[in-house]
């Protein structure tokens, strides 16, 4: 039984579009590391949110997919949701760390 050409390319692409997957995910955990040292700086809530630094990102990332004559949009709305699920992990992670530290510093007492 022949396989279609057609058939043949998407199997082709998805396969690629897999190795890309591969390749982000690993790009997302290296970014997470930096995140969880960054968060470990930061003094605050409002520090972790930094909406400032948030335009600040997201316009670097418009510059450079507009640099690449990418969709600058479908950037923009990866980064956003990528932001946020960070932001949450670096609340969580940050307010996790706070809750261990008190009760080390009360088993120590």
């Amino acid at each position: 039984m022949e396989t279609d050409p057609t058939t043949e390319q998407l199997v082709a692409v998805r396969t690629a579009i897999d190795e890309i997957d591969e390749e982000i995910v690993a790009l997302i955990w290296r970014r997470e590391r930096l995140v969880r040292l960054a968060g470990g700086l930061k003094d605050d809530d409002a520090q972790v949110r930094a909406r400032d630094r948030v335009e600040e990102v997201i316009n670097h990332v418009r510059e450079a997919a507009q640099a690449q004559e990418q969709d600058s949009t479908v950037v923009e709305k990866t980064y956003r949701a990528m932001i946020d699920a960070f932001i949450d992990y670096e609340l969580r992670t940050r307010h996790e760390d706070e809750a261990q530290a008190r009760l080390d510093a009360f088993s120590r007492s």
